[in-house]
């Protein structure tokens, strides 16, 4: 629950940010890559996995990707017996230092717990 604050002279004011992420996002270990297919120069970019849900991946590249585009990330599993293709959407990007963008996407279709467990 957040707590408000009401101004002298106005309404009440949120003092605390609200999570509204609808699944618990993992981060993961430091050296994580992937590759992502943007369809963009029909090649594939290096990502930095930074973390993980069922339902999104946060990724840091050195390229923007536009919103709304569709993408395919390739991710090995933690112990690389696996590759896993995933279909997503861009929802959200911004510029980093250095020339990198961190980049949010959505998949298409949620992995499952096994799936999630698979690549923590």
């Amino acid at each position: 629950m957040s707590q408000t604050s009401v101004p002298l002279g106005g309404a009440p004011k949120p003092t605390a940010r609200s999570n509204r992420r609808a699944t618990v996002r993992y981060r993961c270990a430091p050296a994580t890559t992937g590759k992502v297919y943007a369809g963009v120069d029909h090649e594939f970019l290096r990502a930095w996995i930074v973390d993980l849900s069922q339902r999104g991946i946060g990724m840091q590249l050195t390229k923007p990707i536009d919103l709304g585009r569709h993408v395919v990330i390739v991710m090995r599993s933690s112990d690389n017996s696996k590759s896993m293709e995933m279909s997503a959407r861009v929802v959200r990007h911004h510029e980093l230092p250095h020339n990198e963008w961190h980049i949010g996407c959505e998949f298409t279709i949620p992995l499952t717990p096994e799936e999630l467990e698979l690549f923590l």
